[in-house]
């Protein structure tokens, strides 16, 4: 799967690794949707 643009609700952020998280989405439609966002902590 690709990158998908939406609006939502970040209702839950769990660190996955050094460098990346897991983030828990409520989107519109209300569908709870798990994100994982690569490198989102490094500086």
């Amino acid at each position: 799967m690709g990158i998908v643009k939406t609006k939502g609700i970040i209702i839950a952020e769990n660190n996955n690794g050094d460098f990346d998280k897991m983030l828990t989405m409520l989107t519109p439609g209300l569908r709870k949707n798990w994100v994982c966002c690569k490198r989102s902590k490094k500086t």
